[in-house]
């Protein structure tokens, strides 16, 4: 009798783990999906990004030198060289209490956050 319950206790653990596993391959082919989507996006971003820096070089006579530069300036505006564009803190135009740049409006008032740069 006792082989009885511990052959179905085995059955039933056996059945959630092989449940678990179809849960979890599900998962990753969601989140597979997700980062071919996003690798699209950011190859799209990479080739946009080299078609204007290739106009302003061209017609502008800017240099690599300077674009560098300019690329060291912005990305320490949010006071750390991380290579990212971070949200800031600024005042609410109407309640002026602070919020970060990442919300669209205002968590407190729900005046609409004006926005940094045309990225955010």
């Amino acid at each position: 009798m006792l082989d009885f319950f511990w052959e179905f206790r085995q059955q039933q653990q056996i059945a959630d783990a092989e449940s678990n596993a179809s849960s979890a391959k599900l998962e990753v082919n969601q989140h597979s999906g997700k980062l071919r989507d996003l690798e699209q996006q950011l190859a799209r971003v990479t080739l946009v990004s080299q078609a204007l820096w290739e106009l302003l070089r061209e017609r502008a006579g800017l240099t690599e030198e300077e674009l560098i530069d300019k690329i060291a300036e912005v990305d320490l505006r949010d006071g750390s060289r991380d290579n990212r564009l971070s949200p800031q803190v600024l005042e609410c135009p109407k309640c002026q209490r602070k919020l970060s740049t990442k919300h669209f409006r205002c968590i407190y008032c729900g005046c609409e956050v004006p926005k940094a740069h045309v990225f955010q």
